[in-house]
């Protein structure tokens, strides 16, 4: 009995392993660096936008904190474009909780767009709704501040803008 295996079942199967492979990559990273580098939460830390863990790409540069507002736990980002001309950048928001699971809202309705100037710098801020996709509500993505582990912005992708 001869068994044939399909060329397409085989890159699939390949794909499949590779992506895998680095989502643990990525979860060894994650777990190794926090520890590394424990830093207080309402400092700015990067995100990671390349799976070297860059937190710059293309001239635009990424970072996180967690904070509190009126109450409420939530995280701010912080964009810098270091471009001489204005960008256009789209992501979704997602979080990796302490035990490693990835929370993501990828639906076509949580796509977040933000048009940058040329060198400047934006960020969420507490009782300023000037840039509201710059804040994000913990509760949206884990029950309780103590099991948040690291903010990402999924699917990061940058448009020059004309």
């Amino acid at each position: 009995m001869n068994f044939v295996i399909s060329s397409h079942s085989t890159k699939y199967f390949i794909m499949n392993q590779l992506k895998y492979f680095f989502l643990f990559l990525l979860a060894i990273f994650l777990t190794t660096s926090d520890r590394a580098n424990a830093q207080n939460n309402s400092d700015w830390q990067p995100i990671y936008l390349l799976v070297t863990g860059g937190n710059t790409m293309d001239g635009v540069e990424a970072s996180f904190q967690v904070n509190t507002c009126n109450g409420a736990d939530v995280i701010y980002i912080k964009f810098i474009n270091h471009n001489a001309k204005p960008v256009k950048i789209e992501w979704f928001d997602a979080v990796f909780s302490q035990d490693l699971k990835w929370n993501s809202k990828e639906q076509p309705g949580d796509k977040k767009s933000l048009v940058l100037s040329a060198n400047t710098e934006v960020k969420g801020e507490c009782g300023k709704n000037l840039y509201p996709e710059l804040s994000v509500k913990v509760k949206d993505f884990v029950a309780d501040k103590k099991d948040f582990k690291r903010y990402s912005a999924s699917q990061f992708r940058l448009v020059s803008v004309q």
